[in-house]
This record gives C-alpha cells, structure tokens and sequence, in this order.
C-alpha cells in the first residue's frame, strides 16, 4: 500500500493538480475500502449463506441500502453546501464509525441484517461527496477535474480490489459481524487525512465566497430547487435520465447476484469477494485509461458509448455458467465502469454550481439510486417465473440499448452538447 500511495504521489506531482489532491484521495479509499469489505459479504453474503433469505429478504436489503444510500447522499450534499467542509467531514465520519460499530452487538437474522445494511446505506450515502463533489473545492479546472477524478476512481476501484478479499479472509475465520468492525477502524484512519483535505478545501470555499464566485455566500437553495438545475440545463438533464434507465437495469441484478453465484456458477462463499476483487481490478485499469482521455473526449457522448460497453460486458459476465466468462466479465465490466464514474463526475462539476454541486450529486444519485429500487419490486418474481440467469441476461441487454437508442435517436441534441462542452461553454455559475 505504501508503494500505491508513492505512486499516487508521483502521479499528482507530475500532473501539476491541485493541494490537497492526497488528502482527498486518502479520505476517499479508506472510507470506501471499509464499504467494500463490508456490504457484499456483510450484508448480501450474510444473508444469502448464514440465515433463511428468500430472494425477497435480498431484494429488501439492496432496496434499503440503495434508499438510505439517498437519504445519506441528500443529508450530506446538503451539509457540504449549507455548512461547509468541516461539518460534513465530521458527520460523515463520526457515522461511519458508528454505524460499523453498533453491528458488534447485533446477532445475525433476516431483519437484523436489514437493520444493518439500511444504516450501513445511510454512513455510505453521507461520504459519496468526497468522490463527486469534493475535487470542485479544489480546482475549476477541466483538464485538472479529469485527472482528479480519474485517480479518485483508481484508488476507488483499488478498494473494489482489496475490500471484499479482507472482507472475504476476515469473514473466513471469524464472525461476519466482524468485517464491519475493520470498516470502523477505517473510518478512524481517514480522520487523519481529512485534517489535511480540509485546509484546502475550505480555503478554495472562502475564496469563491470572497470573491462571490458560484454564489457561495447568501441564501442556498433546496433541494427542489437543485433538481430543477438538473431537469434544465441539457447535459446535466441528459447525464441524469439516461443514468436513471442504466441503473433500473442494473438494479434487477443486485438481489439476484448471489443465487446466481450459488445455483448457475456453483461456488462458495468466498467466490463472492474473488469476483467482486476481478471488477475492481478492471475498474482501476479503466480508471488509470480516463487519465489518458484526450480533452475532446471528455463529453457525453463517449460516456453513453461506455455505459452501451458496461451492458455487453455484464451480458457476458452473467450469460454463461461458466467460471472463466464470469471472471472475464467482470473484468470488462470493471474496466468500463473505471471510466464511466471520473467521465461522469468531472461532466457533473464542470456544469454544475459550486454552490449547488453537493445537492445537484445529490439528486443524481437519488435518480440513480432511486430506479435501481424500482425493479426489486419485480426481480423476485420475473425470477420465479423466468430463472434467475435469465433475468439478468436480460437486465443487462437493457442497459446496453438505453444508451445506443439514446446515442441514435438524439445524436443532434448530443452532437450540439459535445460542441459545447469542448469549447468550454458550461455552467458553473
């Protein structure tokens, strides 16, 4: 890890990006590493391998820990605008570690899992701003934005790597309530780096304040009005509906990835970290590639042409029995999805005012999160009938049609947007 963090080092040095680059990134794997050991094997494998789970009982603990994911992210866009830096860093991390401790004293049922995955939802909810909303208090500018954002997905994804096989050898020999008391300790070591992050970021807040760029002083605006911002100005609208079909797509997978992990792929426990750790390899190789995008590709339509890419390598990572497609899937389906999260966020803070940017994530990720709620309604019952692989072959066909009608059907509207935003012409204001 200490060579990760040199290399990182290295690569803010040469980029020429802005203080507290580091800091943010630290803040960002830590917190994250502890969501990615816990979640899946935590709450998903504790339920599908250690209590009675029907695909129900599944269906209403992703429900929950997307909806208090919303609730968290809305919570914290709010207090990042409203309050500043250091009073959302404070909560974010005092929930964290609080939340990942009171699971210590909680025995492992249907309904304490759901408990612990909806206040789990809640903590993780709270800290996305560091990842799509904080590189703005730091820089304005696109190429750095990118670049930002981008070793923001590396460490990330890194996480993706590292969290579900510490989560998977913890789990291995002792009880599961155990992962969670790692993701506390994790919450404890980010306050560290968070220190540091908030002299810079609150140092670019009272400049911008000073100078009344992006409006940051005076009366903020709801949350009404922070997704009228969105649903108005073109690209955050495009970003944001097509955002909201791929995820109603991927939604229909969440509760049915375990049992098809179990009853089509055939393997244990453990396989359930090994494939997760294969996405988030792929994800930190597509990340390390969104560095490289050239300026004239930072747009929307190279981010619908990588959501279409994320349908195709998830229709192979779950259209075989086979092990070795899985595997392969998931690592294309990693490598896309490296590039889609900096491509998106670095679109989201060009455009959005800095002022509004914590509310305006917010309503993005409450659409995003929120249509990924909808189909647990029917996922339970389509794989009654249908099959569990079955439905999410076809789940995943969905998502890869979304962006390429929308890449057909709107190209005008699309092509008049990228021209936009490679002349500069976004809104941050």
């Amino acid at each position: 890890m200490a060579g990760a963090g040199g290399w990182i080092a290295r690569a803010v040095e040469r980029a020429g990006l802005p203080r507290g680059t580091v800091a943010l990134i630290a803040v960002r794997f830590l917190l994250y590493l502890g969501v990615q050991a816990s979640y899946f094997i935590g709450v998903i494998g504790a339920l599908t391998y250690q209590t009675d789970a029907t695909t129900v009982d599944l269906a209403c603990a992703v429900g929950l820990f997307n909806l208090f994911i919303i609730a968290g992210n809305a919570a914290g866009g709010s207090l990042l605008d409203v309050h500043g830096p250091r009073v959302h860093t404070a909560v974010a991390l005092f929930v964290a570690f609080s939340s990942c401790i009171a699971f210590q004293f909680v025995e492992v049922g249907v309904g304490a899992v759901l408990v612990m995955g909806a206040a789990f939802g809640f903590a993780t909810g709270v800290g996305f701003a560091y990842l799509n909303s904080y590189p703005a208090y730091l820089s304005a500018d696109a190429d750095e934005l990118k670049h930002v954002n981008a070793l923001l997905s590396v460490v990330s994804n890194g996480a993706v790597v590292l969290g579900p096989a510490v989560g998977g050898v913890i789990a291995a020999a002792l009880p599961v309530q155990r992962v969670f008391l790692f993701s506390a300790v994790c919450a404890v070591a980010a306050a560290f780096p968070a220190a540091r992050l908030l002299v810079h970021a609150s140092a670019r807040r009272g400049r911008a304040g000073a100078t009344g760029d992006d409006a940051t002083t005076g009366p903020r605006g709801s949350f009404a009005e922070s997704a009228r911002t969105v649903l108005v100005h073109p690209s955050l609208a495009l970003l944001f509906w097509v955002g909201v079909l791929a995820y109603a797509g991927y939604g229909a997978l969440d509760p049915l990835e375990s049992l098809y992990y179990r009853d089509v792929l055939a393997v244990d426990i453990s396989w359930m970290g090994w494939l997760s750790s294969a996405a988030g390899a792929g994800s930190v190789a597509g990340a390390a590639l969104a560095m490289r995008l050239p300026r004239r590709l930072v747009n929307v339509r190279t981010l619908l042409a990588l959501i279409a890419f994320e349908g195709l390598a998830c229709w192979l990572y779950v259209g075989t029995p086979y092990l070795a497609c899985a595997l392969i899937g998931q690592l294309l389906l990693g490598a896309a999805f490296g590039m889609v999260t900096p491509l998106t966020n670095t679109l989201v803070q060009m455009h959005a005012p800095l002022h509004m940017l914590g509310r305006v994530n917010s309503v993005m990720n409450a659409g995003f999160n929120g249509a990924g709620v909808v189909p647990l309604l029917a996922a339970p019952a389509l794989a009654n009938m249908f099959g569990v692989q079955e439905v999410m072959v076809a789940a995943s066909i969905a998502v890869c049609m979304v962006p390429t009608i929308c890449l057909v059907v709107r190209r005008e509207r699309i092509a008049r947007l990228v021209a936009a935003e490679c002349a500069g012409e976004t809104r941050r204001g």
